[in-house]
């Protein structure tokens, strides 16, 4: 699913046995990223690296990964997405609201009190013109609102059309008014946290934490174990990771479980 979206936003992909190495070509040279993979064929990949002239080449360890030597000429490099955190979401809803911290706790159970917040979750296969149009002007409000970038719109697109029957989209309203959203992708039993957004209104009414805990609870009802929080900010290359700091501390807040890949290594020219 994710070479999917990757070719969706012009890389190619290829790669020895189960692994995924994603390319891109610039004139006659190349840039290259193997990520996750099970294992590393360094002869396969000196080949790639001379057919191709892989200008860099990133490889991003799975955990039971060990990256590559220094001595044969990588070196390690901060990279996004190097940490994450899960929730194991097999239990009961009981059980999973109450391994959260006490202040989220009571943020959802005071908001579905209040009733003042509505949820609307639909499918990416049957999501309206309407609604991703409504999704994409709360991404652009929320980007200058912060003064990020924020995503490319052809990267939602193609996270879009390439997870169109395996994700879900969950609309936060207060009143007429749409105060924050969650994108949630599926993929071999893990939920993952894509892409969130929310007004000043959203969060002030705790929006925010009450689409987690609705993807959480939808994640269930889809028949996932995991639901991943996707990046947070890794203490290993603070200045990276700076800007990942706040929202972090909000994922931090439903308890999960911290995971760190080994370092990604980089190897220049071929």
């Amino acid at each position: 699913m994710h070479a999917n979206l990757m070719e969706e936003i012009g890389w190619h992909v290829t790669g020895p046995n189960d692994s995924h190495l994603f390319y891109r070509t610039l004139g006659p040279l190349t840039i290259a990223k193997l990520q996750r993979p099970q294992s590393i064929d360094l002869d396969w990949l000196k080949d790639f690296r001379k057919k191709h002239h892989a200008l860099t080449t990133y490889i991003e360890p799975g955990l039971v990964t060990p990256p590559p030597s220094s001595k044969l000429g990588f070196s390690v490099e901060p990279f996004a997405h190097s940490c994450t955190s899960l929730i194991d979401i097999k239990g009961s809803e009981q059980s999973i609201l109450n391994s959260f911290s006490q202040k989220t706790r009571y943020n959802i159970t005071r908001t579905l009190r209040k009733n003042n917040l509505k949820i609307i979750t639909t499918s990416l296969s049957t999501m309206s013109h309407e609604q991703l149009t409504a999704f994409y002007a709360l991404h652009d409000a929320w980007a200058r609102k912060r003064s990020v970038v924020g995503y490319p719109i052809s990267l939602l697109n193609a996270v879009i059309k390439a997870h169109g029957k395996t994700g879900d989209l969950h609309f936060c309203y207060r009143g007429d008014e749409l105060v924050g959203s969650l994108l949630i992708i599926y993929y071999e039993g893990v939920a993952t946290y894509y892409a969130a957004f929310a007004t000043d209104s959203g969060y002030h009414t705790f929006a925010p934490t009450l689409l987690t805990w609705t993807a959480i609870q939808q994640a269930k009802a889809e028949g996932c174990d995991i639901f991943d929080f996707g990046g947070i900010y890794d203490p290993r290359y603070p200045r990276m990771y700076k800007k990942w700091q706040g929202f972090t501390k909000f994922k931090s807040t439903f308890h999960p479980t911290v995971v760190s890949y080994p370092p990604t290594t980089l190897q220049l020219g071929w």
